[in-house]
């Protein structure tokens, strides 16, 4: 059966119009959130450092809890961008690895964000991090980052820019927390080698008559010493109400508040709070700015 020209032509046309359909769905399939979700970086951090999984997990999470994404700004406006928040999942990114620890921190509301592919309008940062325990002290910290328009979703992958400068923080992060470990350690040590001399001196050995010169000036001598010790394992609390925390943190509870001018026992020493014991066995910790030496 013949078939007329002009249903020929519309067939044709019919088939190179949905041919036409099909090619524009599959190139828009990158710029919308499809079924997979997975807009891992092209550019994403991934790097082996030589710490436990504790101390990276630790130092990680200052990092999502900073409120700031750092290695980008927003379009002519300041050069750091705050309002970040940690978020417990996010569906951008596709499965990670079952075994893996992941974080998430987002920025929503971000204008044109820089290092960005192509960046404009307003959208939403999301940022995935992944930490995997290669060993006791070894542990692998991957970095993912992606920019997602509000309006159309179009899709931009990061430049590099931002995973680099969010695991600078966290190294930096890592650094410190290590460098604090090994002062504790050394003024805890130093701490004790304190309280065993001052312990020492302050009962010292009998001396017989015929050594009294001696002794004398021996005693004078101890009791310089003990003084000096005493000033550096004691404190004296500055201003009345200064609260005795159960744990080094303004958000922890109060044990008692303590009167201006008590005196108590330093037990251990960190950067910023001193562990302390009152005259009548109460323990807990001060802030070292309620503290002053002894006169």
């Amino acid at each position: 059966m013949l078939i007329p020209k002009h249903m020929v032509s519309n067939s044709v046309a019919t088939c190179l119009l949905a041919a036409m359909l099909a090619s524009s769905a599959v190139t828009l399939l990158p710029c919308i959130l499809c079924a997979s979700n997975d807009f891992s970086s092209a550019n994403s951090l991934s790097m082996s450092v030589d710490a436990p999984e504790t101390d990276v997990l630790q130092a990680l999470q200052q990092v999502v809890d900073d409120q700031i994404i750092h290695g980008t700004q927003q379009y002519a406006k300041e050069k750091i961008l705050y309002g970040a928040h940690a978020a417990q999942s996010s569906s951008v990114f596709g499965n990670h690895g079952e075994s893996a620890k992941t974080f998430y921190k987002v920025a929503d509301g971000v204008l044109a964000p820089a290092n960005f592919v192509d960046s404009s309008a307003r959208g939403t940062i999301t940022l995935r991090y992944e930490v995997l325990p290669i060993s006791d002290n070894r542990t692998n910290i991957r970095i993912d980052a992606v920019y997602i328009e509000d309006d159309r979703r179009r899709v931009h992958r990061s430049e590099g820019v931002v995973e680099s400068a969010e695991y600078a923080e966290f190294n930096k992060r890592l650094q410190e927390l290590r460098a604090n470990r090994i002062q504790e350690r050394e003024d805890s040590n130093k701490l004790a080698q304190l309280q065993a001399e001052a312990q020492a001196l302050a009962h010292p050995p009998n001396v017989s008559d015929m050594q009294l010169p001696a002794a004398s000036s021996t005693v004078q001598q101890l009791e310089a010493r003990v003084h000096d010790l005493r000033r550096q394992v004691e404190r004296v609390v500055s201003a009345p109400g200064t609260e005795l925390k159960s744990a080094p943190f303004r958000s922890a509870s109060t044990i008692l508040s303590l009167p201006a001018q008590t005196n108590v026992l330093v037990m251990v020493i960190t950067p910023y709070w001193l562990g302390v014991e009152t005259t009548d066995g109460h323990r807990g910790w001060i802030h070292r700015s309620h503290l002053a030496a002894l006169p």
